[in-house]
């Protein structure tokens, strides 16, 4: 399979590694709404910014689960890799540093490409983004990730629904399991039967399990009208 790393010359944490050597390909645009069918799946390396400015190794797929936007369309979700994104994420969180390692909830685009794409991402401002020993021990556990994908075990294809944007309880799953798309409980009111059946479709490895994670019984209900798949294992957490 031919995965390629990304990396953006407008993005800072695309400049660190630019300069500390490797030669991966470089983009134009913003990392968040781009073109490329050049590979059979992609992980861009890039900056992540928070508010909360909190130390942290993220990941995440791409795509708008509601009506806002942040590149890509309004309800759409771009194509998840749960076997790769997952690959990487185990190999970070073997990194000795001390900083937050976590599965983000899918967010921003882009969203129309017809391959998947992984984020990993440092945050979060620039004193994290320049910093070259974390930004090399990220590249190099995406490198890793991509190298033994062949050989990642998952115990079941997980998609998430609910729980926070820094998704740390579905990220615990992913010790053992795969994880696809997730989506926060910032959007539960906003999940429709097209955001269902992208959740379960749009994804290389199709899940066979959904986790709500702290969904009440109403909103899980409403939910679970919309699948429309009898195959589908449903857990709580």
């Amino acid at each position: 399979m031919n995965i390629k790393i990304l990396i953006s010359n407008q993005d800072e944490v695309g400049k660190t590694v630019k300069k500390l050597g490797y030669k991966f390909e470089e983009i134009n645009e913003d990392v968040i709404d781009f073109n490329y069918n050049s590979a059979d799946a992609i992980v861009v390396i890039c900056r992540h910014e928070s508010s909360a400015k909190i130390p942290s190794l993220t990941v995440h797929h791409p795509g708008n689960p509601g009506k806002e936007t942040m590149g890509g369309q309004p309800f759409s979700l771009g194509i998840a890799f749960p076997k790769l994104i997952t690959s990487i994420y185990r190999e970070i969180i073997k990194i000795p540093i001390e900083i937050d390692k976590v599965f983000e909830a899918t967010h921003h685009g882009p969203t129309s490409l017809n391959i998947p794409v992984v984020f990993a991402e440092v945050g979060s401002d620039k004193s994290f983004w320049n910093n070259e020993n974390i930004v090399r021990n990220l590249v190099e556990a995406v490198l890793r990730g991509i190298e033994n994908l062949d050989n990642i075990d998952c115990e079941k294809i997980i998609t998430g629904i609910g729980g926070p944007h820094y998704a740390y309880n579905i990220s615990k799953l992913a010790i053992k399991s795969c994880i696809s798309h997730i989506i926060s409980k910032h959007y539960i009111s906003e999940i429709n039967s097209n955001i269902m059946n992208q959740l379960l479709e749009r994804s290389i490895n199709k899940p066979n399990t959904i986790v709500f994670d702290s969904v009440n019984k109403k909103n899980r209900e409403k939910i679970l009208s919309l699948i429309y798949s009898n195959k589908i294992s449903i857990e709580s957490i």
